[in-house]
C-alpha cells in the first residue's frame, strides 16, 4: 500500500525524515518495499514567451521557436501543434528535471541537443509532463499577464511528497490506511496520534429518505446509509487531487474522491449512489438462488454466480456488494443528492466473488482481510462532513445504521513473566502498559505480575497473549533488547525413517551427480493431458490460474520444463533429479477419499554428456548412462539384489520388488521434446519411494562382509540366441543355475552378422566365482558352467560359440 509522508504528519508530529521513516516502519513490522519522490519543484523551469515559429526544415511534424527567457533568447524544437507566436508558456531550460520517470528510475533531465540537425536549448512543457495535470493534447498556454522569466514555482501551487510503498501482511488490516499506519508510529516513537474531527449525527433504523433492510446478516453484518442532498458534481479542490494523486489514485469528481479519501484515511471503503437511481427509496443487502448478470461501473456486463451478495433498490442490483458499484447508480454530472454507503461484508464471500470475478478492487483488497466492524457509522459521518465541504450541500441529520451482527471487543491478560522470558527482557508492568499505550488497547486492571487489556476491534490480529508479546517486542525495538551472554541447548527431535530415506535419496541422488530441481505440484490442464487421461486425474475446484488448475499425475513434467528452459539458454546436457508427491484419482485414495497421493523420485538425463576438447569428441547420453545411474541409486540403497527388471518395449524397462513395481525407466517420445520445445535425447526413471520404503522395510540392513582370503577364477563364453531374447533373460537363468559361488557376471561383446545365422546375435558374459574357503579351479568350475549352458539350450534355443 503506498503512504504519503505529507498525510502521515497530519496525523503526527513526524520528527523523523521520509527516509528514516520507512526504516522505522520497517522496524516495527510494516515492510517498506520501497519509496519514491512525487512532484517536483520545477526548479529551472520560467515563464517564456514564444517570438517566432517556424517550420522545421527536416521534419514535418516538429517547429522551430525563438523563445524570450527574459535574460535571453534561445531556439527550442517543438513537437506540439497548438504552439504558436506570442503565446506565454512554460519553459524547462537546460539542466532542469522534469517529474517524467525514465525505464531505469531516474527522471528526465534537460540537455542541449539536436534534432534532427536543428539546435534545441530546453523544452517547452505540457501540462502533464510538469505533474500539473493529465492533459498532453499541446503545449500548456499560460496567461498572457505574467512576467517572462517568473519561476513556474511562483505561478502554481506545486505539491511535493515522498511516497512510501509498504507490504501490509493479511492479518493487519487497521494498517491498509494512513491513520492504521501512524497510529502504529504514534505509539514506537511515544508520540500524539490527532485524529479527524467528525460530527456524528443521530442513528436511526429508518428514515423518509431512505430504507435499508439486510437480508443475509452472516454475509453483511452492518449498513450505514447517510444522505448529502443539493450537491455540485464538479473538480476535486487542489489539496483533494494532489493526495490522491500522489498514492497513484485517479481523481474522477469531488464525490467519488472524497469517498476514496476517506478509505485511504480511515480504512473502510465506501460508496455513493446518484440517490435519484435508488428506487423505491430502498436498499436491500441480499443474494440470489440463481446466476445474475450486471454491469459494473467499468461498463463490463458480469456474471455473477448463485451466491453472489448485492446490493439492491426495490426493483434489483445496482453493486455488487464490496467489490464494485452499477454502472447505472453511479455519480454523474446531473447527481444533485448523494445516498452514502458504509458496511462490513464478510471477508470470505467478498473473496470468493472477486476472485471469481478476477476483479480485485481497492474497497474487495480490504473487505477480504476484514475492516473494524465499528467504524462504519464514523466513516460515514467523515465522508458526508467533507463532501459537504468541498462538492456544497446539506448533511442529514440522521444516519440509518442497520446492524444485525454485532462484533463485540475482547480481553487479554498479559503476563509479566511471560514477556520477559520471551523476550529476553526485565520489563515490569508499568514499562509494558507505557510500551502498548499508544496502540488505543483499553487497560482493564493491572498489578505488578499481569494486564489485562480490551483488544479494539480494529485489531483482529491480537488473540493470543503472544501476540501482544510480539507488540511489545516490535515497538521496543528488538535491536534495543540486549543479547543474552549465554546460549540455551535445546535438542532436536530425531528424524523418522520416512524422513531418512528421503534424506538418503536426496544425498544419494546428489553423490551421484544429479542436480535437483522443484517444480509445482499444480499444472495445466494442457500439459496433464500430456501424461494421461484427464478423467484418471485430480482437477483444483477454485484453481489460481489456468497454468495451475491440475495435480501432477508425475513428475515428468518437472523434468522436460526444466530440461527445455536449460537447453533455450544454451545448456548441452543436463543431469536433473526431483522428489516430489504425485497425484491421481483413486476410489479409495490415500489421504483423502478419491485422492492417491504418492512421493516419487525422477532420475533424469539429456543431451550431452560432455564437451568437445582437443583430446574428445562430444558424446551424448545414452538409455545406458542412466540404467547405470539407477542401478548405482539401487545399490546405493541396499536394493539393487532384491528387484528384477523387465523389458515392456524397446523403450521402458520396469523395476519390480517381487509382484510390486518399483518403477519405469524410459525414453519421453517425441511428441512430447515437441510439446516442451526441445530436440535432444533424453532418458527418465521414474521412481516409487512409497514402494521404495516399503521394501526397504522387510529387507535387512547390509552386514559387512570379510574381503575373501582366496583369489576369484574368471571364466569367460558366448552364446548364439534369436535377436528377440533379451540379455537380462539369460542373465537371470545364468544366476538362477550359478549358485552361491558366482560372484558377478557381465556383458563384455554383442556380435551380429552373416556368421552366425540371419536373426540371430552373440552374447558373452564374464562369469567371475569366489569360494571363501578354498581357491577355484576349472574342474570345479565346469560343471557349473555346463549345467548353465544346458538350461540356456532348453529354454532360449542357446547354442553355445566356440
Amino acid at each position: 500500500m503506498k503512504v504519503s509522508y505529507n498525510w502521515l504528519k497530519e496525523f503526527i508530529d513526524l520528527p523523523l525524515s521520509p527516509e528514516e521513516t520507512a526504516e522505522k516502519l520497517t522496524l516495527i513490522g510494516l515492510e517498506v518495499e520501497e519509496t519514491e519522490e512525487f512532484g517536483s519543484s520545477l526548479e529551472g523551469v520560467i515563464v517564456g514567451e514564444v517570438l517566432e515559429v517556424r517550420s522545421h526544415p527536416n521534419a514535418d511534424r516538429l517547429q522551430i521557436c525563438d523563445v524570450n527567457l527574459g535574460d535571453a533568447q534561445t531556439q527550442i524544437v517543438c513537437g506540439a501543434d497548438n504552439v504558436a507566436k506570442g503565446q506565454k508558456v512554460p519553459v524547462a531550460t537546460v539542466g532542469s528535471t522534469l517529474p517524467i520517470k525514465l525505464d531505469d528510475g531516474s527522471f528526465l533531465k534537460i540537455k542541449k541537443a539536436k534534432l534532427r540537425g536543428e539546435v534545441s536549448e530546453g523544452m517547452i512543457c505540457a501540462e502533464d509532463e510538469l505533474g500539473l495535470g493529465t492533459d498532453h493534447a499541446g503545449i500548456m498556454v499560460l496567461d498572457e499577464g505574467l512576467k517572462i522569466g517568473t519561476p513556474i514555482s511562483e505561478v502554481f501551487d506545486l505539491y511535493e511528497d515522498t511516497i512510501i510503498d509498504i507490504a501490509i501482511t493479511p492479518n493487519r488490516p487497521d494498517a491498509t490506511c494512513h491513520l492504521g499506519v501512524a497510529r502504529d508510529l504514534s505509539a514506537a516513537l511515544n508520540l500524539e496520534l490527532k485524529k479527524p474531527e467528525i460530527n456524528a449525527g443521530k442513528t436511526v433504523q429508518d428514515s423518509d429518505d431512505i430504507t435499508i433492510k439486510i437480508e443475509n446478516a452472516k454475509k453483511c453484518h452492518r449498513y450505514v446509509g447517510k444522505m448529502v442532498n443539493g450537491v455540485e458534481i464538479k473538480e476535486s479542490p487542489r489539496w483533494l487531487q494532489n493526495k490522491l494523486k500522489a498514492i497513484g489514485v485517479r481523481p474522477v469528481n469531488n464525490v467519488v474522491d472524497v469517498t476514496n479519501y476517506v478509505m485511504y484515511e480511515l480504512g473502510q471503503p465506501l460508496h455513493a449512489f446518484d440517490y435519484k437511481t435508488i428506487l423505491g427509496k430502498e436498499i436491500v443487502v441480499k443474494d440470489y438462488n440463481k446466476e445474475i448478470e450486471f454491469e459494473t461501473l467499468d461498463h463490463v456486463k458480469r456474471k455473477c454466480s448463485s451466491g453472489t451478495l448485492f446490493i439492491c433498490d426495490s426493483e434489483g442490483p445496482v453493486a455488487i456488494a464490496g467489490v464494485m458499484g452499477g454502472v447505472d447508480s453511479e455519480v454523474s454530472d446531473t447527481t444533485t443528492d448523494i445516498l452514502i454507503e458504509s458496511a462490513y461484508f464478510d471477508p470470505g464471500s467478498i473473496r470468493r466473488t472477486a476472485k471469481e470475478q478476477t476483479l480485485q478492487t481497492d474497497a474487495s483488497y480490504r473487505f477480504e482481510r476484514g475492516v473494524d466492524p465499528n467504524l462504519q457509522a464514523i466513516a460515514a459521518e467523515r465522508a458526508a462532513q467533507l463532501i459537504a465541504e468541498v462538492a456544497g450541500g446539506k448533511v442529514a441529520d440522521e444516519t440509518v445504521d442497520i446492524h444485525p451482527t454485532k462484533t463485540d471487543s475482547h480481553q487479554l491478560t498479559l503476563r509479566r513473566s511471560y514477556v520477559n522470558r520471551l523476550l529476553g527482557t526485565d520489563f515490569d508492568t508499568d514499562t509494558i502498559s507505557s510500551i502498548l499505550d499508544g496502540l488505543e488497547l483499553k487497560e482493564i486492571k493491572k498489578d505488578t505480575d499481569t494486564i489485562t487489556f480490551e483488544i479494539p476491534t480494529f485489531r483482529p490480529d491480537l488473540e493470543r497473549e503472544v501476540d501482544l508479546i510480539e507488540e511489545v517486542g516490535r515497538l521496543f525495538d528488538y535491536n534495543k533488547i540486549p543479547s543474552p551472554n549465554h546460549g540455551i541447548y535445546v535438542s532436536s527431535e530425531s528424524l523418522t525413517d520416512w524422513e531418512k530415506l528421503n534424506q538418503k535419496i536426496r544425498t544419494t541422488a546428489q553423490q551421484l551427480g544429479l542436480r535437483e530441481i522443484y517444480s509445482n505440484s499444480l499444472i495445466s490442464e494442457k500439459d496433464a493431458s500430456h501424461f494421461g487421461d484427464l478423467d484418471n486425474m485430480i482437477s483444483a475446484l477454485n484453481p489460481l490460474n489456468k497454468d495451475m488448475s491440475t495435480l501432477r499425475p508425475s513428475l515428468l513434467h518437472g523434468f522436460l520444463r526444466s530440461t527445455s528452459y536449460n537447453f533455450n539458454r544454451k545448456a548441452s546436457g543436463v543431469r536433473f533429479f526431483e522428489l516430489g508427491h504425485v497425484f491421481n484419482a483413486d476410489k479409495e485414495g490415500t489421504y483423502y477419499e478419491g485422492i492417491k497421493e504418492e512421493v516419487h523420485v525422477l532420475l533424469g538425463v539429456a543431451g550431452l554428456k560432455n564437451s568437445e576438447n582437443w583430446s574428445q569428441e562430444t558424446e551424448s547420453y545414452s538409455v545406458f548412462d542412466l540404467k547405470a545411474l539407477v542401478h548405482a541409486f539401487f545399490k546405493k540403497l541396499n536394493l539393487l539384489e532384491h528387484l528384477s527388471s523387465k523389458a515392456m518395449n524397446e523403450t521402458t524397462l520396469e523395476y519390480f520388488w517381487g509382484d510390486k513395481r518399483i518403477g519405469t525407466l524410459f525414453l519421453p517420445g517425441n511428441d512430447l521434446k515437441k510439446a516442451y520445445d526441445f530436440e535432444q535425447e533424453a532418458f527418465v526413471a521414474e521412481l516409487s519411494v512409497s514402494a521404495i520404503a516399503e521394501a526397504l522395510s522387510v529387507i535387512p540392513e547390509t552386514k559387512f562382509k570379510a574381503v575373501p582370503k582366496f583369489p576369484a577364477f574368471e571364466f569367460d563364453f558366448a552364446v548364439i540366441v534369436s535377436q528377440s531374447i533379451t540379455a537380462g533373460e539369460l542373465m537371470e537363468v545364468i544366476e538362477e543355475k550359478a549358485g552361491d559361488q558366482l560372484e558377478s557376471i557381465d556383458i563384455f561383446d554383442v556380435f551380429e552378422g552373416e556368421s552366425i545365422g540371419k536373426g540371430n546375435k552373440s552374447i558373452a558374459f564374464r562369469l567371475q566365482f569366489i569360494d571363501s574357503n578354498k581357491t577355484l579351479n576349472i574342474k570345479e568350475v565346469e560343471p557349473i558352467i555346463q549345467r548353465i549352458v544346458k538350461s540356456l539350450e532348453k529354454d532360449f534355443s542357446a547354442k553355445l560359440r566356440g
